[in-house]
């Protein structure tokens, strides 16, 4: 058995325009948000979810600076006819970047709301309280009105202040003015079979700090996500070639992928320290869980047969190489 530890931070959501760019791109994204007169929403952002689950999350971002139902935000993205310019998805930098500019908007959209209830309530927009969905009238029990009322309003003949526009859409481009900066501590128990070299994942704790967390289900579906991808890392995957320079994992096959049989029931825990510019204080958090786990998990297996380097990846050939006494491997040639 042998126990190993990893203690990480990612520099994640690139990234300011001043310091990073891409061809000569500026890293900004955006997003645009179009409120119907329902009181519904459509949101339109520069990046494009790979399975992370941004049509939950952005559309909760919405519903939560606007006092409505996720069920009333349509998320539209991936296609540049209909979306705005981005940088895309890579990096941990959705939530930091396109969230951030989604949070933007939203906001936006409610000082726009601001002024058009001012008008429908006939009183200054400094008189109003604004309380998940509603714009209050301070000191007036009861009088107010709610996002629909205020959104179908709007698009009314309803006569606004000199200078207002009519109707709530509002969009934002970001440029994020620094990087945001999740960690973490993890924690690999393993058990190794001094026979074949084999090497079991009896228990994994990770902890993991990317600081508000909007969705916590989406949140630990990608920190079990990446916790899985680094098993593989540490103990699988070998990009092997022949002599002549033909790459020999060309299936999965040859070049593995964990599954439930090789992963055991993750153990996660969270700190919460908000990122400092983001406006809700999320970070990145794609990508944090294959940053920590190969390393604990190879720290564990050197810990458990008393060598104090190898490289990845620990097959049972390479364990049981170097519980023999011999040269640990470290090229990716095959004999």
């Amino acid at each position: 058995m042998g126990i190993g530890l990893s203690f990480f931070t990612e520099a994640v959501g690139a990234g300011p325009r001043a310091t990073m760019d891409v061809a000569g791109f500026g890293m900004a994204d955006a997003a645009e948000l179009r409120i119907h007169p329902s009181g519904s929403a459509v949101l339109k952002v520069s990046c494009m979810s790979q399975g992370q689950g941004h049509e939950t999350t952005f559309a909760q971002l919405v519903a939560q600076e606007l006092g409505i139902s996720p069920h009333e935000v349509d998320v539209v993205q991936g296609d540049t006819d209909r979306t705005p310019f981005g940088l895309g998805t890579y990096g941990s930098r959705s939530t930091p970047v396109a969230g951030a500019a989604t949070v933007i908007a939203a906001r936006r959209v409610r000082d726009r709301a601001r002024t058009v209830a001012a008008a429908l309530l006939e009183v200054a927009p400094e008189d109003l309280e604004w309380d998940h969905g509603r714009f209050g009238v301070r000191g007036v029990p009861g009088a107010g009105a709610t996002l629909a009322e205020i959104a179908l309003a709007a698009h009314s003949d309803l006569e606004l202040p000199a200078g207002v526009e009519g109707q709530l859409d509002a969009a934002c481009v970001y440029n994020p003015p620094n990087l945001t900066f999740p960690c973490g501590a993890y924690v690999c128990v393993v058990d190794v079979d001094t026979g074949t070299g084999q090497v079991r994942v009896r228990r994994f704790v990770a902890v993991d700090d990317c600081g508000v967390r909007i969705n916590p289900t989406i949140v630990e579906g990608q920190i079990h996500g990446g916790l899985a991808d680094g098993v593989g890392m540490a103990l699988m995957q070998l990009m092997a070639f022949d002599g002549a320079g033909n790459h020999l994992g060309a299936s999965f096959m040859d070049y593995l992928l964990p599954t439930a049989k090789e992963c055991p029931s993750w153990e996660l825990g969270e700190t919460v320290t908000p990122s400092p510019h983001h406006p809700v204080g999320a970070k990145g958090i794609g990508e944090c869980a294959t940053v920590g786990s190969p390393a604990a998990v190879v720290n564990a297996v050197l810990d458990a047969i008393g060598v104090r380097h190898a490289d990845m990846p620990l097959t049972p050939a390479q364990v049981w190489r170097a519980m023999q006494g011999r040269p640990l491997r470290n090229d990716l040639a095959v004999e």
